[in-house]
């Protein structure tokens, strides 16, 4: 991780150096002096850190000297981006505010001048600062000789084979497992029935779940299938709306989702009773921990109506579990032998390779197979991680590693493996995702959103962000850092998980960088205190009915605070928490009775990603539009937002606009969108289309934005919406070349659509639907296709 800091902050120092030759402009020779200063010191420290990295797991010493390391690079980040915003803000308070086109390019050039004369920044106080932060690097600078460090080949993420990402249909060693176990579950008549599957971590109690409950006899045996992950944090509501979700018909299930908000616990649970009545139910609760057990009692109650032959199933690594939850069926979950933990990792090391490759690597694999110690888990990431070593030497390094010999949980050695193997920049995107709550479902895009906010994909490599987060999405994907994959119907990943056991591998290694804080209805404090300066990320989760912390203590260094509030908890205060973490760079705030967001968020100069969906936000504070450096904005399902503010068009960087579900079609978009020409993608955009509005955003309004791939709008018209000719071509939508999808949501006549397509005279590769799902609701932001139509358009333009 510390690697991937370095570089990253080598290619803006390189780029402020090349800038000022280029330029013909001198820095304030103060500046100009620690600026070099800390490039060379960078340099010095950048081609040891891999070998740091994997010594730190041994050595003390080298661990704190790689934590002083990384809180400088922190350090210099945060200057070096005030410095990139300080021009500007100069250029936004003295604009008119009517060409917002040009001045993108002229930043550098203008951050130069800023350093070189003129008062119009605190230059003497830039200069302290970062010959502060020197001294502190040329003390780290000398005490890397102590260590006797190395330099060692920079790794880059290898394209995989598309086979990489198939899940294995046989689950190895539990035959006579899935036998028994779907026995219990078909046999009998009897009323609802509890089973439970006990096992330690990553011995493979999911896997056997999933194969049971999408085995063809129990499929054509129940009347309905719910699948709920529990997980460690549990909120009882969210499984019972997750059950009813599982309940109704797919066609339903979103407008099933959107009618449960208001409803009790005690009102969801009579719903099950009525949804469940006289039908045969299979219900499976995957992760259930002790302290959320005591609470399922009211569940069983719930079942009571379903009709007899009905199971609950239920996975869980504690025996206080199943005795809690009165299981009348148990299968313990042993280890596997040494020859199926071989099995696995062959499957997954030997994809591709010919039978006298395998036969010589075979001795060397089943060595190694020996130190999964019986976890399927273990097995099948050292596998996927073999499978980019062609040699028998690299195989042996694997085998004789010294991270065999750390004191660590069995599962986390062959992890630990398989995480050094990676690219430092693709090991910094993993870390992050220490920050997710257990068990959810992640959307990719949604993950490369928030890599990108963090700074993790250097825009100086590629400009489009979203190919290299994808290209390391699908670095991790193959080595099973990722799992029960879900793919579009072009086979590209949408979402994935990840196990419990690698997520707390991965908080292991985070150490105190990130903290997670759980609150419920009868905690006695009311507020986060964070006891080490070196944490960064914070994830805050409030229960049902749990009263908003009012004060964050020590939170001055966090890089990401992301709030997660049940619809039912108390009324927040999140003014209180947005006072002090002034370097945030992703906030993310969603659910909740939030309906008022506060002005203080207007400080967050460095916050790139602002999530604040399904709240009940009525609107946004104007200070909102001071965050020059936002790239994200994210409003989904936000019912009762009445508008964006009308000064939008200041958040120069913004990518990616979400406003589906929310300001409803009587409302309407400031004209100021139109002005944002870094917009990759709007979603849910309102838009009057029948003439130029003087207030509304029009359909002429995108005609500045050329870098859109991805548009989805909402036709401001009660039915037959009428497109004007003029509006069309002001729009210019032939000319938007990297245009892949456009979406129209509006009461169309069935004849009007085909007018509608001649009008509007999209580029011929760009795939336009209809929809009357006036929300957007079925609109679906998708950053493959977003690639897509960028490699489509650089080929074109080739």
């Amino acid at each position: 991780m510390s690697d991937a800091l370095v570089s990253a902050i080598l290619q803006q120092l390189t780029t402020i150096i090349y800038e000022e030759v280029k330029q013909e402009v001198k820095l304030v020779t103060s500046v100009g002096k620690e600026i070099k200063s800390l490039e060379s010191n960078f340099k010095s420290i950048h081609a040891l850190l891999d070998d740091a990295e994997e010594k730190q797991m041994k050595d003390e010493s080298i661990k704190i000297w790689l934590e002083r390391l990384k809180e400088v690079c922190y350090d210099i980040e945060d200057v070096l981006d005030e410095w990139n915003t300080a021009p500007l803000k100069l250029q936004l308070d003295e604009s008119d505010h009517k060409n917002f086109s040009l001045f993108k390019g002229k930043v550098c050039g203008l951050f130069l001048s800023c350093f070189s004369c003129g008062p119009v920044v605190h230059r003497r106080g830039i200069a302290l600062t970062i010959k502060g932060i020197n001294e502190r690097l040329d003390e780290i600078a000398k005490d890397k000789d102590r260590y006797q460090l190395i330099s060692r080949e920079v790794r880059q993420p290898r394209r995989v084979e598309s086979t990489s990402f198939a899940e294995v249909s046989k689950l190895h060693g539990r035959d006579e497992d899935k036998k028994r176990l779907i026995d219990s579950l078909l046999c009998g008549n009897s009323d609802v029935k509890t089973i439970s599957i006990v096992g330690m971590g990553g011995i493979g109690k999911t896997a056997l779940a999933q194969l049971v409950y999408n085995d063809g006899a129990v499929m054509a045996h129940f009347d309905k299938k719910i699948w709920v992950c529990v997980s460690r944090v549990c909120d009882s509501r969210n499984v019972a709306k997750a059950i009813i979700m599982g309940l109704a018909e797919p066609d339903r299930a979103s407008a099933s989702a959107l009618n449960l908000d208001s409803f009790t616990l005690q009102g969801l649970l009579e719903k099950i009773c009525e949804d469940i009545e006289r039908k045969k139910v299979f219900l499976v609760l995957d992760d259930v921990w002790p302290d959320e057990s005591e609470s399922w009692e009211s569940f069983n109650q719930a079942f009571k109506p379903a009709a007899p032959g009905s199971r609950i199933l239920v996975t869980t690594r504690n025996d206080t579990v199943m005795d809690t939850m009165k299981s009348s069926d148990v299968f313990r979950l042993e280890q596997l032998s040494e020859d199926l933990c071989w099995r696995i990792l062959s499957q997954e090391a030997f994809v591709g390779r010919g039978d006298e490759q395998c036969k010589n690597l075979e001795d060397i694999g089943k060595n190694i197979a020996k130190k999964c110690g019986g976890l399927p888990l273990a097995a099948k990431t050292l596998g996927s991680m073999l499978r980019s070593k062609k040699t028998r030497e690299e195989w042996t390094n694997i085998l004789n590693s010294e991270i065999w010999e750390l004191s660590l949980k069995a599962v986390f050695a062959p992890l630990f493996l398989s995480y050094f193997d990676l690219p430092s920049a693709v090991r910094r995107c993993f870390l992050y995702c220490s920050t997710f709550r257990k068990g959810i479902e992640i959307e990719r895009d949604v993950l490369i959103y928030q890599w990108m906010a963090q700074g993790y994909l250097n825009p100086s490599q590629n400009p489009e962000m979203e190919i290299t987060g994808v290209e390391y999405f699908e670095c991790l994907a193959a080595r099973s850092f990722f799992q029960d994959l879900k793919t579009h119907e072009d086979g590209s990943i949408r979402a994935c998980k990840i196990h419990d056991i690698v997520l707390d591998f991965a908080r292991f290694l985070m150490g105190n960088e990130f903290v997670v804080k759980e609150f419920h209805p009868h905690d006695d404090y009311m507020r986060v205190e964070l006891s080490s300066e070196k944490t960064h990320h914070l994830l805050v989760v409030l229960t049902e009915n749990a009263c908003f912390p009012t004060s964050l203590v020590g939170a001055e260094k966090l890089r990401s605070l992301s709030i997660f509030k049940s619809d039912h908890a108390e009324e927040d205060e999140t003014g209180n928490l947005l006072i002090q973490p002034e370097h945030l760079r992703s906030l993310i705030c969603r659910g909740g009775n939030i309906n008022e967001f506060p002005k203080e968020v207007g400080k967050l100069m460095h916050l790139k990603l602002l999530d604040l969906s399904h709240s009940k936000l009525k609107r946004l504070p104007e200070a909102i539009c001071g965050l020059l450096n936002l790239q994200s904005l994210f409003l989904q399902w936000c019912y009762f937002l009445e508008g964006l503010p009308d000064k939008i068009e200041k958040l120069v960087n913004l990518r990616y606009l979400d406003t589906t579900g929310s300001c409803p079609p009587t409302n309407y978009h400031p004209k100021g969108i139109g002005r944002l020409t870094s917009l990759r993608a709007l979603r849910g955009l309102v838009v009057c289309c029948d003439h130029n509005d003087n207030k509304k955003f029009s359909l002429g309004d995108l005609e500045n934005l050329c870098h859109l791939r991805f548009l989805a709008l909402i036709i401001e018209a009660d039915q037959n919406p009428q497109i004007d000719a003029n509006e069309a071509r002001r729009a210019k939508l032939e000319g938007k070349i990297h245009l892949k999808e456009l979406q129209l949501h509006g009461q169309w006549h069935p004849g009007k659509k085909d007018d509608a397509i001649k009008v509007l005279s999209p580029p011929s590769h760009t795939n336009v639907t209809f929809s009357e799902d006036i929300c957007g609701l079925r609109s679906l932001l998708r950053l493959e296709d977003i690639l897509n139509a960028i490699v489509n358009s650089e080929e074109g333009g080739r």
